[in-house]
């Protein structure tokens, strides 16, 4: 549960949500244009979007992670994870139905209702959990290595460093940050076909993303790709010079 909500990109999630609430509420579709007074549309779809939302994140996310559904396009992986989703969204949107007075759910009805909650899904899971941006260029493939699987889809696979944080493993990819709760030292085992190098008890590399060493009195650092300064303790100093050369 952490890797899935630990590093959600709020801001565009806050975007989606608001915005669907915003054209659903003027719209009114679905016949709620014609039941309800626009402040109770208003209320309708926020508790519809609120309950259905949280089940689309879990699902969907899970989809794209399933290490089962590796090999399937990540159009497929949304269109499973937002149909199971609609599932329980289903239910919860009959449950609104009931509170604002319409009349009894049947089966057919519910199987309706799925059905137009899949479709929302779909569409809004794949404007939003999916990079249709042309690639420009093929990318250099990146090894893969069991802790992969602990990322969330979002980071990529483009692994930058690890360092210990307490309990904590907080990872950088290329696309960015999370922690996630593990012993630094499974983690290292998990990433040991990875080119990189461990430079301090805290802290790995991985060497493709080191652009040089600078000394700054008694002590060095790694600069990466992405700016930061990583510290080489003395321990580990000899071995990354040599993984550089």
């Amino acid at each position: 549960m952490r890797q899935i909500f630990g590093d959600v990109r709020w801001e565009v999630k806050a975007v989606v949500f608001i915005g669907l609430i915003i054209v659903f509420t003027v719209v009114g579709p679905f016949g709620s244009y014609e039941r309800y007074s626009f402040a109770q549309r208003f209320s309708y779809w926020t508790a519809i979007m609120v309950g259905v939302g949280f089940f689309m994140h879990i699902f969907i996310s899970m989809a794209l992670r399933a290490p089962a559904l590796a090999n399937w396009s990540a159009l497929l992986r949304v269109v499973m994870g937002a149909s199971a989703a609609a599932i329980p969204g289903a239910g919860i949107v009959e449950f609104v139905n009931q509170i604002y007075g319409s009349s009894a759910v049947a089966l057919d009805q519910l199987i309706t209702t799925w059905f137009q909650v899949s479709i929302v899904g779909i569409v809004v899971g794949a404007v939003e959990y999916i990079d249709w941006r042309p690639k420009t260029e093929e990318a250099p493939a990146i090894p893969m290595s069991p802790f992969h699987k602990r990322l969330d889809p979002e980071l990529g696979t483009d692994i930058v460093s690890l360092s210990m944080q307490d309990h904590y493993v907080e990872v950088t990819t290329t696309l960015g940050t999370t922690v996630i709760l593990m012993r630094f030292s499974d983690a290292l085992d998990e990433i040991a076909n990875l080119p990189g190098q461990r430079i301090h008890r805290s802290h790995w590399v991985a060497l493709p993303h080191v652009t040089r060493l600078t000394k700054q009195g008694n002590r060095v650092h790694a600069i990466l790709s992405d700016e930061r300064q990583i510290p080489v303790s003395a321990t580990y100093l000899k071995d990354i010079k040599m993984a550089l050369e």
